[in-house]
């Protein structure tokens, strides 16, 4: 059975358990499989009772990527029409995959940064903007230069917190933390200074982890 057939079988939107099962395969050597996935997951980007087969593609996408950013880091051109799909879940995993291989395709990874400020701004949902968050983490730990072009959108995400994106926003800003200038290091330790206390564990860890760079 194709990865379309698959993918078309598969009931609704989020398809967490095919999607391990098919990005293993790649892993593990199919990865004639790879390509296809990234071209669903744009596949008739308008047809709304085809988000199930693009989001799944595009999840497949992000788990390799994630533990193979080589095998994608090639065809990030292709995976960008997938940005602008009506449906979030295919966004967010394709953001995601645009950070995890922004260090070996940085040109075309830059090129989802107006679409994460777009994220950012229109604040769609937790996991979109989270997503959105954790890519300019990942292209602005690179360098310095890469910081200051994601540090503004940053700085409104840290102006307009979705409910409990702070995590995720700490987490971004950590691993730019070390290529900002200081007056830019001085912002995100006001904001982690703001959530030190929060009552959330894990925020307060990861803002702890931000102050304890002093």
């Amino acid at each position: 059975m194709s990865i379309f057939e698959q993918l078309s079988n598969n009931k609704g939107t989020v398809s967490s358990a095919l999607g391990k099962v098919l990005a293993k395969k790649v892993l593990d050597g199919q990865t004639s499989s790879l390509l296809e996935c990234i071209n669903l997951a744009s596949y008739e980007p308008s047809a709304l009772n085809q988000k199930h087969i693009r989001s799944g593609a595009a999840k497949v996408v992000e788990i390799v990527a994630e533990n193979r950013p080589d095998l994608v880091a090639p065809y990030l051109e292709k995976l960008l029409p997938a940005l602008s799909v009506k449906e979030p879940q295919t966004r967010w995993a394709t953001i995601r995959t645009m950070g995890f291989c922004a260090h070996l395709n940085k040109p075309m990874a830059e090129k989802a940064i107006a679409y994460a400020e777009k994220y950012i701004n229109e604040k769609e949902g937790l996991i979109i903007a989270s997503s959105a968050d954790l890519f300019l983490g990942d292209l602005g730990a690179i360098s310095e230069k890469d910081a200051h072009k994601v540090f503004p959108v940053l700085k409104q995400s840290m102006e307009n917190v979705f409910e409990n994106e702070q995590d995720w926003l700490l987490e971004a800003l950590y691993k730019v933390f070390p290529n900002l200038k200081k007056v830019e290091q001085k912002t995100v330790m006001k904001f982690a200074e703001h959530w030190q206390y929060s009552s959330r564990k894990s925020t307060q860890q990861r803002a702890t982890r931000i102050l304890r760079t002093r």
